[in-house]
């Protein structure tokens, strides 16, 4: 028992000191090797009483609404790590279910020619609106010179097709956004796909281009 007691001795000995920094609800600071239950909602410094140097700092605690609000942002950067690992999963799936570099832009090829036409049809409506839309403000110009009243359905038609014009055009402009994306898109996926295959897939083409056996050496 004795060894017992002098062993536990000697261990708080040797553990070092700590003291304690805060400021109290009167606005006073207060130091002590000891931390009474009331300074546990303060914001404390750890000192060493032997180096006189900070080794910690803890904060006050949290009101129930800041804790509530530590919880969300906690839970939403959870749901975050979720996602990006989720896209990731989808991503590597993906990339596996192409054998070449050449496979992976001839698909995003696609998808740019696609995203292409889509923007040459909307180009197109454009222009086809604002032929009418000159037609008409055209015909409203000469019934206003020669003293008529605009027709009220040719004015509600011209109100429809600069509105309809606007939306065209917020439209392409999404949509070349979308088409430049793209292109960064298949950047970052080509170098990913080398990533993953440790950088030594060729193009299928390479690969395809490989020659056979000559007939000699097949015989032997």
């Amino acid at each position: 028992m004795a060894a017992v007691l002098a062993a536990g001795a000697a261990v708080a000995k040797d553990k070092p000191k700590k003291l304690y920094r805060w400021v109290d609800k009167d606005g006073k600071v207060q130091f002590s090797d000891t931390l009474p239950a009331e300074a546990l909602e303060h914001a404390r410094t750890e000192i060493s009483s032997e180096s006189g140097r900070t080794t910690g700092e803890v904060g006050r605690a949290l009101t129930p609404e800041e804790q509530a609000e530590a919880d969300r942002i906690a839970a939403e950067k959870a749901r975050e790590q979720r996602t990006a690992e989720q896209q990731r999963q989808t991503e590597e799936a993906m990339l596996a279910s192409y054998q070449s570099e050449e496979e992976l832009r001839r698909s995003f090829g696609m998808r740019v020619t696609l995203m292409q036409e889509n923007l040459n049809a909307i180009e197109a409506g454009i222009g086809s609106q604002r032929n009418s839309l000159t037609s008409l403000l055209a015909e409203a110009s000469e019934a206003e010179l020669a003293g008529k009243a605009v027709n009220a359905r040719q004015a509600a038609t011209i109100r429809e097709l600069h509105q309809e014009m606007a939306k065209q055009q917020n439209m392409l402009v999404v949509k070349q956004a979308e088409l430049m994306r793209l292109d960064q898109e298949l950047e970052y996926l080509v170098k990913r796909f080398h990533e993953l295959r440790g950088g030594t897939t060729r193009p299928a083409a390479e690969e395809s281009a490989e020659p056979a056996p000559a007939a000699d050496d097949a015989a032997g």
